[in-house]
């Protein structure tokens, strides 16, 4: 058999079961919009550089392909692709989205057992929070006179999940040491020091906590503001654990997701306390950093979410750098659809004390009027570059032509060396072009057109593609007699179809995941045999009849070189004659196989 199971971990049932709840056009619609096309729907592909939209989603096959750059498959490989995750991982997103829990054949699988094991670390920290909650909302106390002296109010503050952690040393650690034995998990919740000493005691002391939740609400770790300013470090955030990774994590996602999973823009601050005041202003876009620099898997997160990102950092050196790093870093990811933008803040001005100063109105209009990121990059390089000389152009062309080269937009890169070469009075673009790379894409699919055409290609393909036509195939023992290269895997493709009632592409792709045949499979997946839908059942039937006439074909051209070689005898003779006789018959009997 070619299929097995195909992680040896998780049940294939329930695989199968999850790819059958997970409706493909809801889940893609999360995070692209996708518009109805006659009985599909279409966008801009999110995996390559397009125009016009060539990503087409098929609710009847519950599958995806773009015809840009053939990338295919169903809801397990978009998540995959989308959000950069292994197989594993996407079934445990997908289980995490229904709410179930994945059902464990192997006990020795590493990534379920670390999921479980997340799970109750999850657990905890939210035990955890419900304490800091109940100590912040026990008034008065200094965290929550602070908070209201900053203007939050009590509503913004719940809504966040605010919370205090007290002056004690071991609130906390006595907490957990009560509760849980399992050193790791003491350790693996970052909440608690070991001293040299051997002691433990509380991470978070006389700090006003701030939960870091993902984008399903789930506490990976915390962050806290000391309220004394003359302690050290101002803030300071849980440990890299299981949970929470400082570079991937961003704050404010949970509610942003809430108020609009998908927002035309997102305003990209550094402070919790900066996402929170411009939310009780109802600028419920911004998400925060979890240090001063953006990260790149962070971009690529916030240009999951929209394709419009806007950087305000406080008005300080340290905001000044993160902006340029924040350009860097961006124009790696920098494609036609894609919009970067910087909001420059006054000096020692953050968003915090800025939307309290103004107000929603005139803050929403430094946004509108932020600065683009191509004139940004201008005015930060020819700064202190006298563009009427000779060297200091050559200097501004040094400087900009490798920033320029990591940008994956042909038409970006084309705008921006017009730019460079009006500043530097080089009107012949054409020069300046030599010097700019073009990153390598792709072609276009079809790969599979180098793959030669057979009847039994074919007939696998429309199959692969058509699933429920399979049930209108009975007689799989005339199949078994063909002396045809292939016939075992259109046996058993046929089998497995009909023993798991599958009627959809994604859903029988799943099946071959990690098989010998998963990389043809989804090749033929997306072939295009230019075969009108009402055509395919007859047509269908007509490859099974070459496959019986190749048969017989075959043993024909047998005897033939054998009579050439030897000469017939008279039952040979005789089967020579059968064979042609067959041959005449069945194409005059068009059901003979059905």
């Amino acid at each position: 058999m070619i299929i097995k199971k195909i992680t040896g971990k998780i049940s294939q049932t329930f695989i199968y079961e999850l790819i059958e709840r997970t409706d493909i056009i809801e889940l893609i619609n999360k995070y692209i919009t996708l518009k109805k096309s006659g009985n599909n729907y279409k966008t801009l592909c999110p995996f390559h550089n397009e125009k016009t939209p060539s990503f087409i989603v098929s609710p009847q096959k519950q599958f995806f392909y773009c015809f840009g750059c053939g990338i295919h498959g169903n809801v397990i490989d978009f998540l995959m692709k989308y959000e950069k995750l292994d197989f594993l991982n996407s079934i445990i997103e997908l289980t995490t989205l229904h709410g179930i829990n994945i059902v464990d054949v192997n006990n020795n699988c590493t990534l379920i057992q670390q999921h479980s094991y997340k799970k109750k670390i999850f657990y905890i920290l939210n035990k955890v929070l419900k304490i800091y909650n109940k100590n912040l909302f026990t008034v008065p106390n200094i965290a929550y006179q602070y908070l209201k002296k900053r203007g939050i109010n009590h509503e913004i503050m719940k809504k966040f999940s605010l919370g205090f952690a007290i002056k004690t040393n071991n609130q906390i650690t006595d907490y957990i040491k009560k509760k849980y034995i399992n050193q790791s998990i003491v350790t693996d919740c970052g909440l608690i020091v070991k001293h040299i000493k051997k002691n433990q005691y509380d991470r978070f002391k006389e700090r006003i906590i701030f939960p870091i939740k993902n984008k399903y609400g789930h506490i990976q770790g915390f962050g806290g503001r000391v309220l004394n300013e003359c302690n050290y470090p101002k803030y300071l955030n849980s440990p890299e654990t299981i949970t929470f990774q400082k570079k991937k994590n961003l704050y404010g996602i949970y509610e942003l997701y809430l108020y609009n999973p998908k927002p035309k823009k997102i305003l990209v601050v550094e402070g919790y306390l900066d996402v929170i005041s411009l939310t009780q202003f109802n600028i419920n876009y911004s998400v925060a950093l979890l240090g001063t620099n953006v990260t790149k898997y962070q971009i690529q997160i916030l240009f999951n979410i929209s394709k419009k990102i806007i950087f305000c950092f406080d008005g300080d050196n340290a905001g000044r750098q993160a902006n340029w790093i924040a350009l860097n870093l961006s124009l790696n990811l920098l494609y036609d659809n894609c919009t970067v933008n910087f909001l420059f803040l006054p000096n020692n001005e953050d968003p915090s004390s800025l939307i309290f100063k103004e107000g929603k109105k005139k803050f929403e209009n430094r946004i509108k009027n932020s600065e683009t990121l191509y004139s940004y990059l201008f005015n930060k390089i020819t700064n202190n570059i006298n563009l009427g000389c000779i060297n200091d152009r050559i200097k501004l062309i040094r400087l900009t032509i490798p920033l320029i080269n990591k940008i994956p937009s042909k038409i970006i890169k084309i705008y921006l060396i017009k730019i460079l070469g009006n500043k530097t009075g080089i009107l012949d673009i054409y020069q300046l072009n030599k010097f700019i790379t073009t990153p390598n894409i792709k072609k276009s699919l079809n790969k599979v057109n180098s793959i030669k055409i057979t009847t039994m290609r074919l007939l696998i393909s429309l199959i692969i593609q058509n699933p429920k036509l399979v049930k209108k195939i009975k007689k799989i023992k005339q199949i078994k007699k063909l002396n045809i290269n292939g016939k075992h895997i259109l046996i058993e493709l046929i089998q497995l179809i009909h023993h798991n009632k599958i009627t959809k592409t994604g859903h029988l792709l799943e099946f071959y995941r990690y098989t010998s045949w998963e990389k043809i499979f989804k090749y033929l997946s997306t072939w295009d045999h230019m075969i009108h839908e009402n055509k395919i059942s007859s047509i269908i039937q007509e490859l099974f009849y070459n496959l019986k006439i190749q048969h017989l074909e075959y043993k024909y051209n047998q005897l033939i070189t054998l009579e050439r070689k030897h000469g017939l005898n008279l039952v040979e003779k005789n089967k020579l004659w059968q064979i042609n006789k067959k041959i005449i018959k069945i194409k005059d009997d068009k059901h003979q196989l059905y």
